[in-house]
């Protein structure tokens, strides 16, 4: 039972996303009928599994809170922006009531969102609401007319185990009587003996007749959670209530037992004939894709094959796969170099097809483990949704590149860095309407979200239209607390990085958003910790531009392996342009760090010289070309052995205050190879 407990809270987090999502699209279209009704089948289908799996204060709520959307459903109110920010906070709210066991706290929480919605209905429709009772006197209320109602015939035969995971079949058939009329029989037929009973298996089934104003995949969505262990057909009788209609329930009934098509009533058919037949074409569509044959219905009781595109898995076993294959790939390395010492043909070519197989293995484990940027991207809308409010600020989002797919691990640790940048650009960034107006800018604000793969780094940009930095303000600041002396000459790029420094703010205002010198030091840290960087442009009431660039994985590279004296590093493939060898000679001769390669002049740094290697300088060196940006860069080393797969662990705690290395390696031999940023290593050396 634990499992499919743990099942649903994943499904509800899901259905949390998609409402926010949906709330934030229908606030700049508040007459979009197709968002409106997705939110109320989430609600519905909240109410109805909440109760299944014991959660029974998020069922209670979202009953009040589907009743408030079935009116902008009906399309008899329309939506409007308070509506929707008091959603978005009750979805929060919502998150909270997630607990099967719930305190006093959590009902008086629960208490108060019931009553807060009778409020908003109760403001929608001018009714009046009784404080305490929660009922609300409508001015003109009245059932559903029977017209508006559509008739269906629903089979529901749970599997015998249905019981063993928790769900009670009771529960759903509860639920459809709740959505309009019903006419319920119980079927006995395939109850056993007294003595053949097993307590926790199900032997009952149900057939029923419902008369309802809802749709047959609101009918289809109260099964949602046991259509695999369960048969269900749903099938159209009637498009009027037609529940007390004995001779048309009987009528249906027998053309289904003797598998003969139903013909709908002569009402039905003058309505068909009215609108070209249209609404009998729909039926047949609509009973072809919902619904199994009746033959199906009545002779099988077993299920048909489906086949299934996609499958939920847990994130602890993606990540438990990518230390396997990270394990694999360490010990092929190893395999690799008893099959040169041993010199056998056989096991040389198996040594080659296991590191074919191998290559496939790690990029089907890499991709396994990428999700779009688009997947979180409703975070940074609520986000820019709710300091709008409070900041009094008009702010749209535009984003670009969201399809970017980007390693799980990373996205998780990247959010918080992406939405304090977010956070900042709103509080310090982005102008009020005045102001705005004042500066000649456009009324409303924007911030812009890009994302786009290089290589092997994703690149992430977060830009706003707003004042910009203040140049001559940040370096004021920063002599004022002691982090410059007037001595020290700085360019504009390196002054605007100044706002990373730990403790710096120039915000006289101490508020909830930002202002109290603590976040975006703590935003390149994390970054940094991710093997990322992030650079800052920015350019005076025009704009300000945060550019982070980070790897695509945390864990696996490829590789070139090289050496310095008697140490390995590996230098990531994704960075080298070409490799070079060199005489010794010629880079002793040379002062400036440059030398000339096919007719260019290339600065170069001599990592036997910087990692002070005691072993002898070979005569020959080799200088790896890297990428720097949009220049070139020569890295010299002693020895290039070959191309690497690195499986990239952390560093111990001696080698932790290298900031030029990015990880470690085991080799075959169980050596280390150091990992190194090549961007980190130029910045300090060059």
């Amino acid at each position: 039972m634990i499992s499919f407990v743990e099942k649903f809270k994943d499904e509800v987090g899901e259905y949390f996303e998609r409402l926010e999502s949906g709330l934030l699209l229908l606030e700049h279209d508040p007459d979009n009928q197709k968002v409106i009704d997705e939110i109320f089948r989430i609600m519905h289908s909240l109410k109805g599994s909440g109760g299944m799996f014991g959660f029974d204060l998020i069922s209670e709520v979202t009953h009040d809170l589907e009743s408030l959307y079935d009116l902008f459903r009906s399309k008899t109110q329309k939506v409007d922006s308070e509506v929707i920010t008091f959603t978005l906070n009750s979805i929060d709210s919502l998150k909270k009531l997630m607990v099967q066991e719930p305190t006093s706290d959590h009902r008086i929480m629960a208490e108060q969102m019931i009553a807060e919605t009778q409020q908003q209905i109760a403001r929608i429709t001018n009714s009046k609401y009784i404080p305490g009772s929660h009922i609300l006197l409508l001015p003109n209320s009245s059932d559903q007319p029977a017209a508006n109602q559509t008739t269906y015939f629903i089979s529901f035969v749970p599997g015998e185990n249905i019981l063993i995971n928790g769900t009670n079949p009771l529960y759903l058939v509860d639920e459809l009587n709740a959505l309009g009329e019903c006419n319920i029989q119980v079927s006995f037929d395939n109850l056993p003996h007294l003595s053949q009973i097993d307590p926790l298996k199900c032997y009952v089934s149900w057939t029923l007749f419902i008369a309802t104003v809802e749709n047959i995949e609101t009918l289809h969505d109260v099964f949602i959670f046991v259509a695999d262990n369960a048969q269900v057909q749903i099938e159209k009788v009637s498009s009027e209530n037609v529940i007390s209609n004995e001779n048309v329930l009987a009528g249906f009934l027998n053309a289904k037992f003797n598998n003969e098509h139903w013909i709908p009533n002569e009402a039905d058919v003058l309505v068909s004939e009215k609108n070209g037949k249209k609404l009998e074409l729909d039926e047949k569509a609509e009973a072809e894709l919902l619904l199994k044959s009746s033959a199906d219905s009545i002779n099988k009781t077993f299920f048909a094959q489906t086949s299934v595109d996609s499958i939920r898995v847990d994130s602890r076993k993606i990540d438990q796969y990518m230390n396997l294959v990270s394990e694999l790939i360490t010990t092929q390395s190893r395999m690799e170099l008893i099959s040169s010492r041993h010199k056998f043909p056989e096991l040389e070519q198996l040594t080659e097809t296991f590191e074919k197989l191998i290559i496939q293995l790690r990029d089907n484990a890499f991709y396994m483990s990428l999700i779009p940027i688009q997947s979180v991207s409703v975070r940074f809308k609520r986000l820019i949704h709710d300091l709008s409010k409070l900041l009094d600020k008009e702010v749209e989002l535009v984003t670009e590149g969201m399809e970017t797919e980007v390693d799980k691990n990373i996205i998780e640790k990247l959010m918080e860095p992406l939405l304090h940048i977010i956070r900042n650009s709103m509080d310090h960034g982005i102008e009020n309407r005045t102001i705005r107006l004042a500066k000649q800018k456009e009324p409303v604000g924007k911030i812009t979200i890009k994302a786009l793969l290089i290589g092997s780094y994703v690149q992430i940009e977060i830009e706003d239209d707003g004042a910009g930095l203040d140049r001559d303000r940040i370096y004021e600041k920063a002599l004022s607390s002691g982090i410059l002396s007037d001595q020290d000459k700085m360019s504009d790029e390196e002054i605007y990085q100044l706002i990373f420094e730990s403790g710096f703010s120039t915000s006289t205002l101490l508020t909830d958003v930002s202002g109290r010198g603590v976040g975006l030091d703590v935003v390149r840290k994390r970054i940094q910790e991710m093997r990322g960087s992030i650079k800052i442009s920015t350019e005076k009431d025009r704009f300000t531009r945060f550019t982070v660039n980070l790897p695509l994985s945390l864990s696996i590279i490829d590789g070139l392996l090289t050496t310095i004296g008697e140490s390995y590093f590996v230098i990531p493939s994704s960075v080298i342009r070409k490799i070079y060898t060199v005489k010794h000679e010629l880079l002793i001769k040379d002062f400036r760090k440059e030398v000339e390669l096919d007719g260019f002049q290339l600065p170069y740094i001599n990592l036997h010289e910087v990692f002070e290697s005691e072993k002898q300088v070979p005569e020959d060196q080799f200088v790896v070309v890297v990428s720097y940006g949009i220049q070139l860069f020569g890295l010299v080393v002693d020895e290039v052995l070959r191309e690497y797969q690195a499986v990239i662990k952390p560093l111990g705690s001696m080698l932790k205050g290298q900031d030029v290395f990015s990880g470690a390696s085991i080799l075959g031999t169980g050596q280390l190879a150091l990992v190194i940023d090549t961007k980190k290593l130029i910045q300090k050396y060059s």
